[in-house]
C-alpha cells in the first residue's frame, strides 16, 4: 500500500481514536474529540475532489483508512466509511451542489440514508419531499444528507428512484439510536417534511449508475469514472474487516502474554486452528476488496470500459468478504473463553459490532449473491451494478 500523510496521520492518532471509542458508546455518537481527530487526519476528503481540498486518492487508499480506523474504534471506522465515501457521491453532482457543500468548508460532513423511503412530487425548479429515514451514521456530526426517494416524474413512465441532497435547514435528526452494537456511531432518523429540493441537487439513480452525472464534467479524474457500487460497497463492508481483525488481536494478545508468563503452557489445539483461520479470513477478505478495486482502477487508468464481469465479481466478493469477516469475529470470540462475556471486553463488544454492521441492507446476501447467480446464468442484467 502507498504511503499517503492521511494514513500516517491515522497512525500518530491510534492511541487517541482507541481511548475515546468508551465515551462515543456512552454518548452513543462520536465523542467530540474523535470527531475533530477524523475531521484533522483529513479521512473524510481521501476520496474528494481535488478542486475542493480533496485528495482523490487511490481509492485503495481509503479502505486502508478505513480498516486502520475500525480496528482502534468500531464507532470511527464505520462512520468514516459511510461519512467518507458521500465525499465521492458529491463529485458526480452539479457543480453547485459541490459549491453549497464545500464553498466554505471542505471538511463538511454528509451523512445518508439511501432507501426510497420518502416521496417526493416535481414541481417547478425541482421536487417537494416528504419522508423519515432511518439509520443515518454519523448525523449528529453531518449538515448536510443524502436521502433516497420516489418520484412520479408526470411522463407517464412511472415513479423513478432518485438521490436527494439537502442541508441541515430543511431536515431535522432525532435522536432514536439505543442499540447493542455499533453503538457509537450515533446512526439516527432523519426527518423531511415538505422540503423544496432544486433539480441539481436530486440525481435518478439509474444515471448513477451509468455514471451519467453532471459532476463528471468538472471532476474528471479516473477516481470518478469507478462504477457505484463497485467503490460504494466496500464503505461498508471494509470497516468490519478492520473490526474482525480487533476481535482476532483482543482474543490472541492474552493467550500469547499468558504463554509467556507460563512455560510449558500452551493453548487448545482447537484455540490454534481457529486464529490461525480467523487471521486467514482477515487477510482474504482485505485482499480480494482490494484485487478487484485495484483491477478496476487499472482498467479505468488504460482507457477501457469495466467489465460486467468484473462489476458482478466485485459485488459477489463484497458479501464473501462481510462473511469472512463475521466467520474470523465469530472465531475469535469463542477463543477468547468465558472473558469474552465480560461486560468490559471490547472482544464481545466488538463481536457485536461485527454483526451489528452484517445487518447493513448492502452486507445481505439475500439482495446481492441472487442476481449475481442470475448473470451468471445469462440473466440480462436489470438491476445496478
Amino acid at each position: 500500500m502507498p504511503e499517503h500523510v492521511v494514513l500516517s496521520r491515522i497512525a500518530a492518532a491510534a492511541d487517541q481514536i482507541r481511548a475515546e471509542e468508551e465515551t462515543s458508546i456512552s454518548e452513543r455518537r462520536l465523542s467530540e474529540n474523535l470527531t475533530k481527530i477524523l475531521r484533522d487526519s483529513g479521512v473524510m476528503r481521501l476520496v474528494q475532489p481535488a478542486r475542493y481540498g480533496g485528495y482523490e486518492a487511490d481509492p485503495r487508499i481509503f479502505n486502508q483508512a478505513m480498516y486502520e480506523i475500525a480496528r482502534l474504534s468500531s464507532a470511527a471506522g464505520w462512520v468514516t466509511g459511510v461519512v467518507g465515501i458521500h465525499s465521492w457521491h458529491l463529485g458526480l453532482y452539479d457543480d453547485r451542489a459541490q459549491q453549497e457543500v464545500w464553498g466554505d468548508d471542505p471538511d463538511t460532513w454528509i451523512c445518508s440514508s439511501y432507501g426510497p423511503a420518502g416521496t417526493a412530487t416535481k414541481v417547478d425548479g425541482g421536487y417537494r419531499l416528504t419522508g423519515r429515514w432511518s439509520f443515518s451514521s454519523g448525523s449528529p456530526q453531518s449538515s448536510w444528507t443524502f436521502v433516497g426517494g420516489m418520484t412520479d416524474e408526470g411522463d407517464g413512465g412511472g415513479p423513478t428512484y432518485r438521490h436527494f441532497l439537502l442541508p441541515l435547514a430543511d431536515y431535522r435528526m432525532e435522536d432514536v439510536w439505543d442499540t447493542n452494537g455499533l453503538t457509537g456511531t450515533g446512526s439516527n432518523d432523519i426527518v423531511v417534511e415538505d422540503a423544496f429540493v432544486p433539480d441539481y441537487r436530486s440525481m435518478d439513480t439509474e444515471d448513477l449508475y451509468r455514471l451519467d452525472c453532471p459532476g463528471r464534467q468538472v471532476n474528471t479524474g479516473e477516481l470518478f469514472s469507478i462504477p457505484w457500487y463497485t467503490i460504494f460497497l466496500n464503505a461498508v463492508v471494509v470497516p468490519l474487516v478492520g473490526m474482525a481483525r480487533r476481535t482476532y488481536e483482543e482474543a490472541i494478545e492474552p493467550l500469547r502474554e499468558r504463554r509467556a508468563a507460563t512455560p510449558g503452557w500452551s493453548p487448545l489445539p482447537a484455540t490454534h486452528l481457529r486464529l490461525a483461520e480467523a487471521e486467514a479470513e482477515i487477510d482474504t477478505a482485505m485482499l480480494i476488496l482490494n484485487h478487484n478495486l485495484g483491477t478496476v482502477v487499472e482498467t479505468i487508468a488504460a482507457g477501457d470500459e469495466v467489465s460486467m464481469q468484473l462489476r458482478h465479481r466485485a459485488k459477489r466478493d463484497h458479501i464473501m468478504a462481510v462473511n469472512l469477516a463475521v466467520s474470523a469475529a465469530d472465531k475469535a470470540y469463542l477463543s477468547g473463553g468465558p472473558r469474552s462475556i465480560k461486560t468490559a471486553s471490547a472482544l464481545q463488544r466488538v463481536w457485536r459490532d461485527v454483526h451489528a454492521g452484517q445487518h447493513h441492507a448492502m452486507n445481505v446476501p439475500d439482495l446481492i449473491l441472487p442476481q449475481v447467480g442470475d448473470w451468471l446464468t445469462g440473466d440480462v442484467v436489470s438491476y445496478p451494478v
